[in-house]
């Protein structure tokens, strides 16, 4: 034997004379084959195959055997020998041919040793991995890691063996198991299907089951199952489905005019009220031109109409509120307060626009006089201690305010009507008070002097006080409220706010004049109710 081996130049080899001598080696050194013969020098074959087997060594043996014992292969095998080999004491069969047996014995060890080092990566991967996991083979789960368990509250031993069918609810409207880990495959092997689980507890939870062929060459070999708890996203796309409905719902019954416009200018949506207001019936609208269908090219006063929807569509952001004039289906015109909201994509690009618009027309007054207050303003002063005559004369200076400004300049001001008293305890005043002292009878706001004072302060920051009455107790008054939690439109600015945070702790009602020009707006109760466009 060793001079055989010596014979072959690619081989290194070291020899022993005892079993003993050959353990303390293999503790110390790495070897590819262990070739013994049936008797050593101080122990048989077999004792030392169990000894080296005993102390962990996994490097393959090979038993000659010398001595032609029938029972000797058997023995060895069971012992942990790779194979036995018969030869000849004087070593004729020890040859080429044997030496190529060798390797491929040494090859095959190595492979088996990839594999089970590949093996018990792969189980401890998935074993730990935090998505429950699961081998199905002939509608028996084989192997389950310990994370599938723990979610379905069982211990490991109650589910090996089992039929994955008791994990689904008692109902029929569930798929068949075969279904959900059999059914059809995406582009890397994997079916995907959503079903209910249930636990052991009898709970159920709503599940994303994914499953593929462990080896789609050899399909006896079982499936792999994967499951994922979706039961929230299940509840938020429910939600989320219940709170469309609402806002479908909300949309289509609002007090309000919902739009959808696209870049070109066309209808992609109108709520019912939008239909009704306007005068079409349902879905007649869907797809018409904004110009021509519910506006004119021109309003009454010259304006051009279909250059503003352009600028508004070029410029959303500059009209993000916009007061003009519309038309009904019957030729009708109406005054509508829009407020417009641009929808865009992830380049930045118009996609469409959103406009919530609200009828301010005075329809039970002259149609071609939109500041009549006659149909709207019993409602913006009741409960309140504020006379028609004055809240009327209150209204007309703001109306000339806004129309002429001052000298010939464009000037924003503010009014507050009604609970005086309330009003001046949440002011301070910015400047010495130009109505303190005087007598009250030359205070009257109905006074034509008195309404040129006004005109001539509002040229100064803050705003006028005016009770119920008439009489004009303050100019350039500093609104001492909190408004960071107002809400108001886009594009109205902290005069307004500061109105609106007022009106919402006393009974006042507040009058604004955009400094911008071209509206009024009108406050009751911390928002807007009105607003008035201004045709200069």
């Amino acid at each position: 034997m060793e001079t055989f081996l010596h014979s072959l130049r690619e081989v290194a080899s070291t020899s022993v004379s005892s079993g003993q001598d050959a353990l303390d080696e293999l503790r110390t050194h790495q070897y590819d084959l262990i070739i013994t013969g049936s008797q050593l020098t101080d122990m048989n074959a077999i004792r030392f195959l169990g000894q080296i087997r005993d102390h962990g060594i996994e490097t393959p043996a090979l038993l000659l055997d010398d001595r032609k014992d029938p029972a000797l292969p058997g023995k060895a095998l069971a012992s942990g020998a790779q194979s036995v080999v018969t030869v000849h004491r004087d070593g004729k069969h020890l040859n080429q041919d044997f030496f190529s047996g060798c390797l491929a014995l040494i090859e095959r060890h190595r492979t088996l040793e990839r594999l089970r080092i590949d093996n018990r990566i792969m189980q401890a991967v998935i074993a730990s991995s935090p998505i429950p996991t699961c081998v199905v083979r002939n509608r028996r789960i084989v192997w389950i890691n310990e994370i599938m368990a723990k979610t379905l509250g069982y211990d490991e031993h109650e589910l090996i063996n089992a039929d994955p069918l008791m994990l689904l609810p008692e109902s029929g409207e569930n798929p068949r198991i075969d279904e959900l880990i059999a059914g059809v495959s995406d582009e890397t092997g994997w079916n995907t299907a959503a079903t209910a689980i249930k636990k052991k507890d009898g709970s159920v939870f709503d599940a994303l089951l994914r499953s593929r062929s462990i080896d789609p060459e050899h399909p006896s070999l079982g499936t792999i199952v994967t499951g994922q708890d979706i039961s929230e996203y299940s509840r938020m796309k429910d939600l989320l489905r219940k709170s469309e409905l609402r806002c479908y719902d909300l949309v289509n019954n609002a007090k309000s005019i919902v739009l959808r416009i696209d870049p070109h200018g066309k209808l992609r949506f109108i709520n019912r009220f939008g239909e009704t207001f306007f005068g079409y019936a349902p879905d007649e609208l869907t797809g018409k031109a904004v110009v021509g269908s519910i506006l004119p090219k021109k309003s009454r006063s010259g304006r051009d109409l279909d250059s503003m929807l352009l600028q508004v569509m070029e410029n959303p952001e500059q009209y993000e509120f916009n007061v003009n004039e519309n038309m009904k289906k019957s030729g009708e015109r109406v005054w509508i307060a829009w407020s417009n909201h641009a929808i865009r994509d992830e380049h930045g690009d118009l996609v469409e626009m959103l406009s919530i618009g609200n009828d301010i027309t005075d329809r039970e007054s002259d149609p071609d006089d939109p500041l009549s207050t006659v149909a709207w303003m019993s409602t913006i002063i009741e409960d309140t201690d504020i006379s028609y005559d004055i809240f009327e004369a209150v209204y007309s200076i703001a109306a000339e305010i806004s129309r002429d400004g001052r000298e010939g300049r464009v000037i924003g001001t503010a009014f507050l009507i009604g609970d005086a008293d309330q009003v001046l305890a949440h002011s301070v005043q910015l400047i010495l008070n130009p109505f303190e002292g005087h007598d009250p009878a030359t205070r009257a706001v109905s006074r034509s002097d008195i309404r040129e004072t006004i005109k001539e302060l509002a040229q100064l920051d803050g705003a006028f006080v005016i009770r119920g009455n008439g009489l004009v107790e303050a100019a350039a008054r500093y609104i001492s409220v909190d408004a960071h939690d107002i809400a108001i439109p886009k594009g109205f600015g902290t005069r307004h706010a500061s109105i609106a945070a007022i009106t919402e702790i006393t009974r006042a009602v507040g009058i604004v004049v955009s400094q911008s020009g071209g509206r009024i707006s009108i406050f009751r109760h911390g928002r807007i109710v009105r607003i008035i466009p201004i045709e200069k």
